[in-house]
């Protein structure tokens, strides 16, 4: 029986010592922790600035494309735009006819700029195409001027509030006139900002493609009928040039003619009055 009463003490001592040697919840808790390094903790802090700001970015791009058929190369790429969820902004194709005429097409195209990797992709494959002689891609950078764009404006919409409330206390007409005439020139500039942000806004949401398609098939040496009917379409148009050049001189110089046939007439008369004296004095 004692020995079972010494034991039990054993037992109550030892779990008493382990329970102090625990640290408490409550203690625990309360100390923060210690970063490993604050390097790292700003380099998040310039990622999330990073990321919120964001970039004002102009992306521009130039291709020329060698086609076999640079007609219908034009026609498709112009029906493919409207796929992407663009527009052409210039179209210009040549077909002038002769042997050394030119004979080439440019477009100029607003694709989603979200897309216009993807659009500069697909060019080889569409219809007429045959490779991507070059391409080119060119950014700019205005996110400075996106930013200076909207402080003036915040900077003019404080200056148009202060016109307002100097409007309303203005007590002489000259007072209301010089008011006047201040809000008009911060309201015209408040438009050219807006409207100059509103481009910045296209521009960077649609990037600019300049595309230039190039024939490949090389021009043959015209036969001998070709010839003679070029020469005589040539000769005709030299005729045409010719006579159209006659009626401009006959009626623009209308008073050279009435002047001549005046002249004409008064040397008409002279020589025959002449003519006349000269019978009479001339002997029988």
């Amino acid at each position: 029986m004692r020995w079972s009463l010494v034991l039990m003490l054993l037992v109550l001592v030892i779990s008493a010592c382990t329970r102090a040697g625990r640290p408490s919840p409550d203690v625990a808790t309360a100390v923060p922790p210690v970063p490993s390094s604050g390097g790292s903790v700003l380099g998040e802090r310039r990622a999330d600035n990073g990321s919120a700001l964001g970039r004002f970015v102009v992306r521009e791009a130039e291709v020329t494309l060698m086609c076999g058929d640079y007609r219908r190369a034009a026609v498709e790429i112009q029906r493919k735009i409207s796929d992407y969820g663009g527009y052409v902004a210039e179209a210009d194709i040549s077909d002038l006819r002769g042997f050394s005429a030119p004979r080439f097409a440019s477009l100029t195209v607003l694709v989603p700029e979200q897309r216009l990797q993807s659009f500069l992709s697909d060019l080889a494959a569409v219809a007429g195409v045959e490779r991507v002689a070059s391409q080119r891609l060119l950014s700019r950078d205005v996110t400075e001027e996106t930013i200076d764009l909207a402080a003036r404006r915040r900077a003019l919409e404080a200056t148009e509030q202060r016109m307002l409330d100097l409007l309303n206390r203005a007590q002489t007409i000259d007072e209301v006139l010089r008011v006047e005439q201040e809000l008009a020139r911060i309201r015209t500039e408040l438009e050219q900002l807006a409207e100059r942000a509103r481009y910045l806004e296209r521009r960077t949401t649609f990037a600019e493609v300049r595309l230039s398609l190039v024939p490949t098939t090389e021009a043959t040496e015209p036969s001998l009928s070709q010839t003679a009917r070029q020469a005589w379409e040539t000769s005709l148009a030299l005729l045409r040039i010719v006579l159209r050049g006659t009626v401009w001189i006959s009626v623009a110089l209308w008073w050279i003619w009435c002047i001549l046939i005046v002249a004409f007439l008064v040397l008409a008369v002279f020589w025959r009055g002449r003519a006349g004296r000269l019978r009479r004095v001339a002997p029988e």
